[in-house]
């Protein structure tokens, strides 16, 4: 009897510690609230639906232990302040195009080169692989863990002046770009008047008429609306975008072992849906945009463009080398 008033007392003084490392009755772990940002873009877009996707997949593998809280639009802010952030630890999670993280890893933005894939496999293909690591790694010094590459796609031009076909048809447009340096060389080189600004100050300054035209996948062309304030749409597909998703390193270090683990293998299911989404929508928005009123030309000379644009990997090579170039095969 008193073995057993003996084993009862170890057994009740050892409950609270149970519990106070997270576990409980049923081996459930203690909650972790993430937030989790989709840098500026919209609950409709590609990003915004794989994240959906991605807080539901967390829930189910990490047994419920881990909630994130997804944020859309600019709720957060925009792209630019939520990589600040995840330095600082003020947004846990988010996904946005791999330009806006040229600031501090340099070497990215060769994934955006103009015409350097010749498809969404080859593109795909170099992002997950030793390029991909190559980059991961460098971020991961500046306080950022990458969880996997996500996309939003080949981009298109569209502007209010003028049907483009070629190259010369671009000039005195003002054509806003995304916020990087080979990026404007390259709108530069092509003949365009390049204003680098975030994607969420872009509606306006197309209805307003601070910028005549801007580039974008066809995704968020349509689910960003500005097909309202855009006349000419051109099918150039001159940029394959990447977006990086990402979770603060202080954020990560948070987790376990296994609540890492299952956020990668939710974020690989997420990159898997913003493909699909990818891939069986891009004929519909077409439709939709072109429906909208919008004058679409089809067949762009991107031979021309190419052309006109290929500096800007010449200058990217004389400023970082090769590196990039070779681990992406190219």
């Amino acid at each position: 009897m008193k073995r057993k008033s003996m084993m009862m007392l170890v057994l009740l003084c050892a409950l609270p510690m149970l519990f106070a490392n997270g576990t409980g009755e049923a081996g459930s772990k203690k909650g972790i609230e993430l937030s989790a940002a989709t840098g500026g873009m919209s609950a409709n877009s590609p990003a915004g639906r794989a994240m959906a996707k991605f807080a539901d997949k967390v829930q189910e593998y990490s047994q419920g232990s881990v909630d994130i809280k997804v944020f859309y639009d600019t709720t957060l802010g925009n792209a630019s302040s939520m990589i600040n952030g995840f330095q600082q630890g003020t947004v846990d999670i988010g996904v946005c195009g791999d330009s806006y993280y040229s600031g501090l890893v340099p070497e990215i933005q060769a994934f955006e080169l103009p015409y350097v894939f010749d498809s969404l496999k080859d593109a795909r293909t170099a992002v997950a692989g030793k390029a991909g690591d190559y980059i991961k790694d460098k971020l991961q010094q500046k306080g950022i863990h990458p969880l996997t590459f996500w996309e939003i796609g080949f981009r298109e031009l569209t502007n209010n002046k003028r049907p483009v076909t070629v190259p010369a048809d671009l000039k005195g447009i003002k054509l806003r770009c995304l916020p990087a340096s080979f990026q404007v060389k390259a709108w530069e080189a092509a003949g365009a008047i390049p204003v680098p600004m975030d994607v969420s100050e872009l509606y306006s300054s197309l209805q307003q008429g601070v910028v005549d035209g801007q580039e974008n996948p066809l995704s968020e062309i349509y689910n960003q609306r500005f097909y309202e304030v855009q006349k000419y749409l051109s099918l150039t597909d001159h940029v394959y975008t990447p977006m990086l998703f990402s979770i603060s390193n202080i954020a990560w270090n948070k987790l376990d072992a296994s609540q890492q683990d299952a956020l990668v293998k939710a974020a690989k299911d997420a990159q898997s849906e913003v493909y699909r989404i990818n891939d069986e929508e891009s004929t519909i928005l077409l439709k939709k945009i072109e429906d909208a009123g919008v004058k679409v030309e089809q067949h762009p000379d991107k031979a021309a463009f190419k052309v006109a644009m290929a500096q800007s990997l010449v200058l990217f090579k004389n400023e970082y080398g090769d590196t990039m170039f070779t681990l992406m095969g190219k």
